[in-house]
């Protein structure tokens, strides 16, 4: 028996804050492109004037259609679960009055934004327009941040399509680390999963990004076998320039 395989679809964006990088993200983690799909999406990403395109996170099934494109890896993530099910949630830590939780607003996403960029840096941080994305990305979402001072500090992204979630994005920015605010972040989203019924909960994180690493595993999460992979293509180098429509024939 034959198992259908899902269409091949993705979304072609721009990279945070960086108009001449295409940004090419896979719509379902099961797909797996061939070459000719890869060479449709170069050719979009041309005629839009990219200098570059690069891929959002992708299944290592996933991988050598782009590699045998001419994209190289430029970072690594790791793959990490939770059976919600299964697990006996730790109590987070009493915060402070100050630091209770706040619903994230998508007029308060450039405050968020800020805090992105200062996590992760210029290359990975997302801006405003890319943490809406992440917003709509599955079915229902649920965003919370933390302030002080009137600025926010840290925030989490999360989201669930029936019985899956996912910590989609989580920052804290650096002044604020160690405090407890990231592992109180989890703990609402967990707790937002558990009530809607999910029963497994998925999460990425950068291969060497220590803290998370240990963060996710006090929750219970396991690392999968599976890695993720980042790629990315020169369109500069790219030796074959994107394909013009066909000429009307002669009359």
């Amino acid at each position: 028996m034959v198992t259908a395989q899902p269409p091949v679809r993705a979304r072609i964006g721009t990279w945070p804050s960086r108009p001449d990088i295409a940004h090419l993200v896979l719509l379902d983690h099961n797909m797996v492109p061939r070459r000719h799909h890869v060479r449709d999406w170069i050719d979009e990403a041309h005629r839009r004037g990219a200098r570059a395109i690069r891929t959002g996170a992708v299944f290592p099934r996933a991988a050598p259609a782009f590699l045998s494109a001419g994209f190289v890896e430029i970072d690594r993530l790791a793959l990490l679960d939770l059976d919600l099910t299964r697990t006996t949630m730790p109590a987070p830590e009493a915060p402070d009055a100050a630091d209770r939780l706040h619903r994230l607003r998508r007029s308060q996403l450039d405050a968020a934004a800020r805090v992105d960029a200062a996590a992760f840096g210029t290359t990975w941080g997302n801006d405003a327009t890319a943490l809406a994305e992440i917003n709509d990305a599955t079915p229902h979402h649920r965003a919370r941040h933390v302030m002080r001072h009137g600025d926010t500090v840290a925030f989490a992204i999360s989201g669930r399509a029936r019985t899956v979630g996912y910590v989609q994005r989580l920052a804290v920015h650096p002044d604020h680390r160690r405090g407890g605010i990231g592992r109180r972040l989890v703990h609402d989203a967990l707790c937002w999963m558990r009530r809607r019924g999910v029963s497994r909960v998925m999460v990425n994180t950068a291969v060497d990004n220590t803290a998370a690493l240990q963060l996710y595993d006090g929750f219970g999460f396991r690392r999968s076998a599976d890695t993720l992979v980042m790629l990315e293509l020169d369109l500069t180098c790219d030796p074959r320039p994107h394909r013009s429509p066909p000429s009307p024939a002669a009359t």
